[in-house]
């Protein structure tokens, strides 16, 4: 198998509504991933290859955010509708049809039983679960980051000649 097949990581959202299927490369955060032990051992020689890595994953994991935030947006749209939808076509022949009053409880109790509605609501909380995910990605790479900057500012400020104690 090529290194491309076997290094490859996606997450894929599925098509609702509008949405066509949406597929976010995963590959540069899943290196980045990879590589978050070695920052432990951070040294003048492996420094800049891993803040390239973890800024990959970091730029990667941005780009993400973005596709995703629009998503949300996307279901939100189609929350709205579907709950206009039910209210103004379902809403009357339903109290008529079960001989209630209206008030926020009934009018909650009937969105929560329709078909769309609950869609485009568990869109949204799937969509915002992934959020959160790629989100908490995007933070350990900006702490992972700091560490390594703040390991290479002490050892620069001790006075160490770090070419000295290289792995070369």
């Amino acid at each position: 198998m090529s290194d491309n097949i076997v290094n490859s990581a996606e997450l894929t959202i599925p098509e609702f509504g509008s949405s066509k299927k949406l597929v976010l490369s995963m590959t540069a955060i899943r290196e980045g991933e990879r590589r978050l032990i070695e920052a432990k051992n951070v040294t003048a020689i492996s420094y800049s290859e891993l803040e390239y890595s973890f800024g990959e994953g970091y730029r990667e994991a941005k780009k993400n955010v973005t596709a995703i935030g629009y998503e949300i947006t996307r279901a939100e749209k189609a929350l709205r509708e579907a709950k206009s939808t039910a209210i103004l076509d379902n809403y009357n022949p339903f109290l008529k049809e079960k001989g209630l009053k209206d008030n926020a409880t009934v009018r909650d109790a009937f969105l929560e039983i329709q078909p769309d509605f609950v869609a485009a609501q568990d869109r949204i909380d799937m969509l915002k679960a992934m959020l959160d995910l790629t989100e908490g990605k995007i933070r350990v790479f900006e702490n992972v980051c700091r560490y390594m900057r703040k390991e290479m500012d002490i050892a620069i400020r001790s006075g160490m000649d770090l070419n000295k104690y290289t792995n070369r």
